[in-house]
């Protein structure tokens, strides 16, 4: 059979377009079902991995990217973290650049809250700086510590702070809260840098191996209104130092609160307060503070002032504080090591030596006591807080503290402190007021002037140490005055009496003692009057003159009334004081 041409090439062509193209189909479509199935088991494994407990962990989330209203990254991004910032010194245990990044961004960004949950060791200051004002900053660390190659301090006042408040701008509306901070034993905690701080909240938890936990003093500007809390702080140098700057515009610390619930065992005092520091207000319980302090009582703080070194020929010492109190003059020397009397050495210092200046030239100064921290009888007195106003007006503190061992220095009379301790009962000082009160005897003391009471008062007298001075005013007890016409004859009583039962050691009489006075120059009387209540006695008072003008007026008595008459002029004031004895 003969096939055309044009039919042969009819139903080749199509069978060959219909092969090529099942062809096709037979090889895409297996490969397109597999990927398809792939997606699938990828996808059911993506949700079943973000279901999981660390599901979570696999979302996406970065600190710049902008995020829309209501995802998660919009609300992550009203806080963010240390670790958001961290960066090659992190990775080698240096995060000081990384929380000095995270504040910056924050400031910039306004964000403000930042937290950081991790321990941080740092080799170089932190510095917060910026405009926070009404905005605020949260910024809340968890441990700080200072690393080990951070620089040695070589007194209490050179060591490098772990964080400065600060710069040529004040900073204030700041929260700060470290739960642990541990200087190594070389590091500051926080202090205030040029402007420094204001109105400010900074709450240490645990604060260890510090030089000072808080310290200002350096700066340029009013540091007024901080909030310092806390819980334990103890093994640092000191605890809160506020003194005045040096330099600058009014540079003060007033009106800081200080409340730590328990600073202990530091070792030169829980709080040195200086002048510009008036006002601040202390709470919270101290002991153990002090230990490496010895107390010194000199002959005169002549050539003698804080800050300068002093001598005994044997040991040197600077002097952390000098000043006044009860007209005795002290100094606060401070020792290398522990001297207190229970777990220290001996102090350096010792009643009959002398003091000068270890450099240049001074008076040399007797020691007439030394004292050390549990050198009592109950071992029990330490120093803890440092009341450091020679030299100022006034104080001006208010201190009301659970446990306390001990306040010292001057003008401790112009502030509000009251204070308990288990050896002590005069701790109460209300500018200068001591009170103490046994059950029977309230005692009052001026503690500006001596530790033994002026006064001391019972249910049956009140006793003054000494005289009871009314300067011009009258010591008075029954006051009685009358206006008496001018008589040959007619008496007028003056006062009557009556007897009392109040007072009596056994059953002795009544007995007064009168004193008339009247308007005329010359003219008074002076009267020992007793009386009975016995109705049997016809005359139950009698009086006896001790001195009176008889020329001027008479008297008599009648029953319980005593009577006067004149006939000197007209009319005559009679005015009368009766006292009882």
């Amino acid at each position: 059979m003969t096939i055309s041409r044009r039919r042969f090439f009819s139903w080749l062509v199509p069978s060959a377009l219909a092969g090529w193209m099942g062809g096709r189909a037979q090889a895409y479509e297996p490969v397109q079902h597999a990927q398809a199935t792939q997606a699938q088991l990828s996808a059911a494994s993506a949700v079943q991995q973000l279901n999981s407990n660390s599901g979570a962990g696999l979302s996406g989330y970065a600190i710049r990217q902008k995020y829309t209203r209501g995802t998660v990254g919009a609300k992550l991004n009203h806080f963010i973290t240390i670790e958001d910032f961290a960066d090659e010194n992190s990775a080698a245990g240096d995060w000081s650049s990384a929380i000095k990044a995270a504040i910056d961004y924050a400031v910039e960004a306004g964000i403000h809250d930042v937290y950081g949950t991790g321990t941080y060791t740092l080799s170089s200051p932190v510095v917060i700086s910026g405009i926070l004002g009404n905005k605020g900053l949260n910024l809340s660390l968890s441990h700080l510590i200072a690393n080990k190659d951070w620089p040695q301090n070589y007194s209490l006042w050179d060591a490098k702070p772990m964080i400065l408040i600060g710069d040529d701008t004040q900073v204030t509306g700041l929260n700060l809260r470290i739960n642990m901070l541990n200087g190594a034993g070389r590091a500051d905690g926080i202090r205030a840098n040029q402007a420094g701080f204001s109105l400010s909240h900074l709450h240490i938890g645990d604060a260890r191996d510090c030089i000072r936990v808080i310290a200002n003093g350096e700066q340029i500007w009013p540091n007024a209104s901080v909030q310092i809390t806390g819980d334990f702080w103890t093994e640092n140098w000191l605890g809160v130092y506020l003194s005045r700057g040096t330099k600058g515009t009014s540079p003060i610390s007033e009106a800081w609160k200080i409340d730590v619930k328990f600073i202990a065992n530091n070792r030169y005092g829980g709080i040195l307060i200086r002048g510009g520091s008036q006002y601040t207000q202390i709470a919270g319980d101290y002991d153990y503070n002090g230990r490496y302090l010895s107390m010194v009582q000199v002959d005169s703080l002549d050539g003698l002032k804080r800050g300068m070194f002093v001598t005994n020929g044997r040991a040197n010492s600077e002097v952390l504080m000098a000043f006044q109190d009860q007209h005795k003059s002290w100094l606060m020397l401070m020792e290398v090591e522990d001297v207190s009397a229970h777990q220290g050495t001996n102090s350096s210092f010792q009643k009959g030596q002398t003091l000068k200046a270890s450099r240049g030239s001074s008076p040399k100064r007797r020691i007439l006591a030394a004292h050390r921290c549990a050198d009592n009888e109950s071992g029990t007195n330490y120093i803890d807080i440092l009341h450091d106003f020679e030299g100022e007006p006034f104080a001006k503190i208010q201190a009301v503290l659970g446990y306390c061992s001990g306040i010292y220095g001057s003008m401790m009379f112009t502030s509000f402190i009251t204070a308990q301790n288990s050896f002590s009962s005069t701790t109460d000082n209300l500018r200068g007021l001591g009170i103490t009160n046994s059950g029977t005897i309230l005692a009052l003391y001026n503690k500006a002037e001596s530790d033994t009471a002026f006064a001391n008062i019972t249910s049956d007298f009140v006793n003054f140490q000494k005289k009871l001075y009314m300067q011009s005013r009258l010591y008075e007890g029954t006051g009685v005055a009358q206006v008496i016409r001018r008589s040959t004859s007619e008496f007028t009583t003056l006062f009557s009496l009556q007897e009392s039962q109040e007072d009596r050691y056994l059953q002795e009489l009544n007995l007064y003692k009168v004193y008339i006075k009247t308007n005329i120059l010359g003219v008074a009387g002076e009267f020992l009057v007793s009386l009975t209540s016995d109705s049997s006695v016809k005359e139950p008072m009698v009086a006896q003159a001790v001195l009176w003008n008889q020329g001027a007026f008479a008297w008599r008595v009648s029953g319980y009334d005593f009577q006067v008459r004149q006939d000197l002029v007209d009319p005559m004031q009679f005015v009368a004081n009766i006292l009882r004895v």
